[in-house]
């Protein structure tokens, strides 16, 4: 605490894995930072919010590679990952809506809906479930259909497409989706099932993600440096599952029947 205002949650969690680095020395650590996550969805992507926090997060990296040198001097290796990138919010989209003005659910509440689709929103994606087996072919095309003209939708992704995407068929997974809604960048999802208007102009949050990993900004970030990174290799664009046998490769441990390989372009010998 610094007076009555709370330190961010960050610089106590860097703070702590410096301390873990340093006492427990453990052969692999990962540390999390989340405020700058926090700040572009509350200010939006490209603000002078989001890069303050950006700034504080670089500080934050050097203090981790500095106890890393302190402790392992010559043989300790950082990465940098993200999970997403940014979309600045400008409308949100109301799939609810569209389907019960399509006769495929109806609204019990506000965001509370029954009948033979449900739809689970998560920023830039919408995730759609079929619920009656006997007529799935009927609705998958009567959903299809709905979406079809809608402004600020760009894909309608079917069962037959879900693996492009890395998510797997209900067939394999009862908990996987039937189809998948993808928002244009600037748009988002939301959960509303009432009113008349498929779409609200007034976001609540400034930022969000969630949407084609085809759109270059919503891709994420991968830096690594330190003992077995060759020194200026470009890594390239890369799939998120080989961050993990890379890591592995690092550590001298076998990771079989994996689907990601190790980056050999950016190992050394």
């Amino acid at each position: 605490m610094a007076g009555d205002k709370p330190q961010p949650a960050d610089d106590v969690c860097a703070r702590v894995f410096n301390l873990i680095l340093s006492k427990h020395r453990p052969n692999l650590a990962l540390l999390h930072l989340v405020d700058v996550d926090h700040d572009e969805h509350l200010y939006g992507p490209r603000t002078p919010e989001a890069y303050a926090a950006i700034k504080t997060a670089d500080k934050q990296v050097r203090d981790v590679w500095d106890e890393l040198n302190r402790d392992f001097p010559g043989k300790a290796t950082l990465l940098v990952v993200s999970d997403h990138g940014f979309s600045a919010n400008e409308r949100v989209l109301l799939p609810n809506v569209v389907l019960r003005k399509a006769g495929l659910l109806e609204a019990a509440e506000k965001s509370k809906t029954s009948g033979p689709v449900q739809i689970v929103v998560q920023g830039g994606s919408a995730m759609v479930y079929i619920l009656d087996d006997a007529r799935r072919a009927n609705i998958s095309e009567r959903i299809r259909k709905a979406f079809a003209d809608l402004e600020g939708v760009s894909k309608v992704v079917g069962t037959e497409q879900l693996h492009e995407y890395g998510v797997a068929t209900p067939k394999e997974d009862p908990h996987a989706p039937d189809m998948l809604l993808f928002a244009k960048d600037g748009c988002i999802f939301g959960d509303t099932a009432s009113g008349d208007l498929p779409f609200n102009a007034k976001p609540e949050r400034k930022g969000s993600h969630g949407h084609d990993p085809a759109i270059p900004h919503l891709r994420a970030t991968f830096v690594a440096w330190g003992a077995g990174i060759k020194r200026g290799a470009n890594a390239g664009e890369i799939s998120n599952i080989t961050v993990a046998p890379t890591i592995a490769r690092l550590l001298g441990i076998a990771m079989p029947n994996v689907e990601g390989e190790p980056l050999a372009q950016v190992l050394a010998p």
